[in-house]
């Protein structure tokens, strides 16, 4: 399983960042057969952004359960959003995510690009 983002703004804009499970990327939990890549400021950050002081040391979380992404808000002061037509919208615990759909952690968009799993 693989996952590939691409940093749509701010300093790092146009940078793509790949995880795989094979690699030891991530959080693997067997038994709820999920996977999970954390963003944040934290060193230890699988997402490390610490050029955004927007971002929380522990902001958000990009899962893989049930055959889809999921987008979760780790309580952060600032919030994680995702686009949509009309506004953006914060999120609140876990949301499924689509591949290409934007999200914003801190100042900083990010998309989940197309790949394998």
């Amino acid at each position: 399983m693989r996952l590939e983002l691409m940093i749509m703004s701010g300093v790092e804009d146009g940078l793509r960042l790949s995880y795989n499970i094979e690699n030891g990327d991530g959080q693997l939990d067997e038994d709820k057969n999920s996977w999970k890549i954390s963003i944040g400021r934290k060193e230890d950050s699988d997402v490390c952004l610490r050029n955004d002081s927007f971002i929380s040391r522990q902001h958000a979380y990009i899962c893989w359960e049930d055959n889809h992404w999921w987008l979760e808000d780790c309580e952060s002061t600032n919030g994680t959003f995702v686009e949509h037509a009309d506004s953006d919208a914060r999120v609140k615990g876990a949301i499924p995510i689509e591949t290409s759909q934007l999200f914003r952690v801190g100042h900083t968009w990010m998309r989940i690009e197309e790949v394998d799993v």
